[in-house]
């Protein structure tokens, strides 16, 4: 039986306001979501030195209460020399903050931005500050209390040491039932595994949204993860993190160039021995090029780049809280100021006025011609300060500027911004320049002010010298020590260390190892020159501890 045209009429609106109603509701449910989400995230635009302390700098990695658990579930991986060792702060040379609610160290902050978006969500994130890298202690002894300090470069972290027991952690799976393959067991970190132990450990329960998001993220970063696999391998950890032989980097050192070959120029960069050390940070406005090689120039982008290489994305460093924070840090750095050394270790020996006078002589004669000396108004330039010391001159390891890609690098950093981004920079301030590509013979490392001299232990860009007295020669320089939380030795401005590995001194640095050398920078002169003068560099030792 036919259907009348009045019936057929009927149900076309009948459906037609149907429609328009699921439109109506969809329509007012996104609105709803979309105020919702804003409430999310509210902009925190803190001044310096708070935007150094505790601003994002767009290096979000976990969830807060993956963050509070994740070293319980995973003790294997976080407290490598055993739980009498320390917690995993301890371990991986963290320090304590007492001021942070959530009982995280030094370096750690909380936002409401997910990583590599800096996109608002209803859980807090934890993320990376400045002061991670760059607040370190000094205590002459392990029972002294420390003193510490904002400016150096950590002394104790071994960041790539943490970050392999974190993925390790993502990655570990439950054991496989007997002749099934591993890779189908299911994975240990789960959203109501974490649940059970966040609210064991805070006695409260993840709301909806933080379950949502929680695996959300976990879905996601461990897809990242899976894929890295055939690129980059697996992470070790179970106890090997730190060892040498697993992550050679060790503590106060970084791999940067790895991962900015890795994100920016998408090449797997493994097994690059491309050590450099966590960089002292004192009177950036002085520094016409940074880096230890010189490679950049404009401050801004010397900032923006340190982002990238620790996680950051072009992304989420156009957000405005995380472009305001890295300004403000920078802005803390252009003119902060070391302390001077009988502040810091008012126990030491004073020093002898007029062996610094002395020293300050010696210093004139050798070292001011490439790196300056202070000034009553900042800093007197050298003829050279500022200028790039090749490396058949300075004679230093050379795998931080002679590895394969280097002189492509400053082309695709260039490009990895946009024109209109906020830390969009000229190709003229990132080096070498395209005419100085293939250049090798230019290739070395910037002769800076060396402000804060005492601070900047251990030597060398590589950290491979442990004190100034065996920078400048006055002592052979140590072929092997160890490091870690490492006292210090007042008298010869740097680093004790123990003549065999301990809980606290558990990194053995080789200087024969690929990337460790300690060789070159034999001013005023190498240990075995004839014309050595072992009273001037006494006191030119005296003298550096006054820069």
């Amino acid at each position: 039986m036919p259907v009348s045209v009045p019936r057929l009429n009927y149900v076309w609106r009948v459906a037609l306001w149907v429609l328009n109603a699921v439109v109506l509701v969809a329509v007012v449910a996104t609105g709803y979501l979309v105020y919702v989400e804003s409430t999310w995230a509210k902009p925190n635009l803190r001044a310096a030195p708070e935007a150094f302390r505790h601003g994002t700098i767009g290096t979000e990695v976990m969830p807060l209460p993956v963050a509070l658990v994740l070293p319980d579930l995973f003790p294997h991986h976080f407290q490598p020399a055993g739980p009498e060792a320390g917690s995993w702060v301890d371990q991986f040379g963290f320090l304590d903050d007492p001021d942070n609610p959530n009982g995280l160290p030094v370096g750690f902050t909380k936002t409401n931005y997910r990583p590599l978006t800096a996109a608002p969500s209803p859980v807090p994130f934890v993320a990376l500050t400045c002061a991670l890298c760059h607040t370190t202690e000094f205590g002459t002894s392990d029972d002294a209390e420390p003193v510490r300090l904002l400016g150096p470069g950590s002394v104790s972290i071994n960041l790539f040491a943490w970050l392999d027991a974190f993925q390790s952690s993502l990655l570990e799976r439950m054991p496989a039932p007997a002749g099934e393959p591993a890779e189908t067991a299911p994975y240990r970190l789960t959203v109501p595994a974490i649940m059970a132990a966040y609210e064991d450990k805070t006695g409260e329960t993840l709301s909806l949204p933080e379950r949502i998001m929680t695996g959300l993220w976990l879905r996601q970063i461990r897809h990242r993860l899976e894929d890295g696999i055939a690129r980059f391998d697996e992470p070790y950890g179970h106890g090997r993190s730190r060892d040498e032989d697993v992550t050679p980097t060790g503590p106060t050192r970084t791999l940067a160039f790895r991962t900015l070959l890795r994100n920016v120029m998408h090449y797997p960069a493994n097994n690059l021995p491309i050590h450099s050390k966590i960089a002292t940070i004192y009177n950036q406005g002085w520094r016409e090029r940074a880096q230890f090689d010189g490679s950049v120039a404009d401050v801004n982008a010397r900032s923006s780049l340190a982002a990238v290489a620790a996680g950051a994305t072009e992304v989420n460093l156009a957000h405005p809280e995380i472009v305001h924070n890295i300004r403000e840090a920078i802005a803390y750095t252009v003119d902060l100021k070391p302390p001077a050394f009988e502040d810091v270790f008012p126990a030491a020996a004073p020093a002898d006025p007029a062996a610094v006078q002395r020293g300050r002589e010696v210093y004139r004669s050798y070292c001011l011609s490439c790196h300056g000396d202070k000034a009553a108004d900042g800093w007197e330039p050298g003829p050279r300060t500022h200028e790039v010391i090749p490396l058949s001159e300075i004679g230093t390891d050379p795998e931080r500027v002679m590895f394969r890609h280097y002189g492509e690098m400053p082309d695709a950093l260039h490009a990895y911004f946009p024109k209109e981004h906020p830390f969009a920079f000229d190709r003229g301030d990132v080096f070498p320049q395209p005419e100085d590509a293939g250049n090798l013979a230019i290739r070395g490392y910037v002769a800076g002010p060396v402000d804060g001299a005492f601070l900047r232990a251990p030597y060398l860009h590589n950290a491979s010298v442990l004190t100034l007295a065996e920078l400048i020669n006055l002592e052979p320089r140590r072929p092997e020590f160890y490091r870690g939380r490492n006292t210090y030795d007042t008298e010869r401005a740097g680093f004790h260390s123990p003549s065999a590995r301990d809980d606290k001194r558990y990194f053995r640095f080789d200087t024969t190892a690929p990337g460790n050398s300690n060789s070159g920078h034999d001013y005023p002169w190498a240990i075995d020159d004839p014309r050595r003068d072992p009273a001037a560099l006494s006191d030119l030792l005296a003298y550096l501890k006054t820069l």
